[in-house]
C-alpha cells in the first residue's frame, strides 16, 4: 500500500511518518518510509530521500530562483529519479513538502506522485487541529482536500494532527454552519457534502504525533479505503 502523507506546511507530516512507522512496525509490518521533500532533510530513517538526487538550496543557486520556485523546479528534477524513489513493502509512506501548489496546480507533484503510485495508493490529508476551529477555516482545509484528491486521482482521507493542543468538535462545526446567517451562510451550507467525500462513515480521525494517540483509528482507516477500492464515500 503506497501512502502519500499530504497537508500544509507545519501540520506534522514528517512527525507522522516518523510516529506512524513506529506504530505498524509493532504491528510486524513491512514498513518503507520515503522523504519527498527536496528542501527539508527527514527526521526519521528513510529508505530513499529525494534529497540524495536533488536539493532545493541548489537548485535555488543554479536556476536563480526563491524558494517557492526552487521548490517547484526541484519537484520537476524529482521526476528523472523516480525510480530511486519507488520502494516496496505493506506500507510505503511517502512524506511530501507541505507547499500545496505542488499539488493543486503544479503537473509535477501530480506525475510524480502517478509514477509512484501502485494499484493500491491512497493519500491521508493532515491539518492541523489548532487552524481549523472555526467553520470557514475547517471547510477551506477540507476544500483543498477535495482539490488534491482530484488533481492527483488518488482517494484521500482527512486527518486532524496535534488533538493533544486543540480537540475540535467536527459535529458542533457543522452544526454551526447551519446557523450561521452571513452572507457565506448558503456556501458553506453547501460545502458541507465535501466532508462526505473526504471521510469514512462521517468519521474524522483525530491524532496526536505528540502522545502517539489515534493510531489505530489511522490503521482502521487505510484498511477500510482498501476495502472500499477507493469509493471513501
Amino acid at each position: 500500500m503506497k501512502i502519500f502523507v499530504i497537508g500544509p506546511a507545519g501540520c506534522g507530516k514528517s512527525s507522522f511518518v516518523r510516529s506512524f512507522s513506529e506504530y505498524l512496525k509493532e504491528l510486524e509490518a513491512d514498513v518503507k518510509c520515503v522523504n519527498l521533500d527536496p528542501a527539508s532533510d527527514p527526521i526519521y530513517h528513510a529508505d530513499a530521500d529525494i534529497r540524495k538526487f536533488v536539493k532545493t538550496e541548489k537548485i535555488m543557486k543554479k536556476f536563480g530562483l526563491g524558494i517557492n520556485g526552487g521548490l517547484l523546479k526541484s519537484m520537476e528534477e524529482s521526476i528523472k529519479f523516480h525510480d530511486k524513489l519507488s520502494v516496496d513493502g505493506d506500507y510505503v509512506l511517502y512524506d511530501t513538502p507541505g507547499q500545496m501548489e505542488i499539488f493543486i496546480y503544479s503537473k509535477a507533484g501530480r506525475e510524480l506522485v502517478k509514477l509512484l503510485s501502485d494499484q493500491v495508493s491512497l493519500g491521508l490529508f493532515l491539518i492541523d487541529s489548532s487552524l481549523v476551529d472555526d467553520p470557514e477555516s475547517f471547510l477551506s482545509a477540507i476544500m483543498q482536500n477535495v482539490v488534491v484528491s482530484l488533481r492527483l486521482s488518488i482517494p484521500t482521507a482527512t486527518v486532524l494532527t496535534k488533538s493533544d493542543v486543540k480537540d475540535i468538535d467536527v459535529d458542533q462545526i457543522v452544526r454551526k454552519i447551519s446557523e450561521e446567517s452571513s452572507s457565506l451562510a448558503e456556501l458553506l451550507e453547501k460545502t458541507v457534502d465535501f466532508l462526505e467525500y473526504t471521510t469514512l462513515s462521517q468519521r474524522v480521525v483525530k491524532i496526536s504525533n505528540l502522545s502517539k494517540t489515534g493510531f489505530s483509528d489511522v490503521y482502521s482507516l487505510l484498511n477500510e479505503m482498501f476495502c472500499t477500492c477507493g469509493d471513501i464515500s
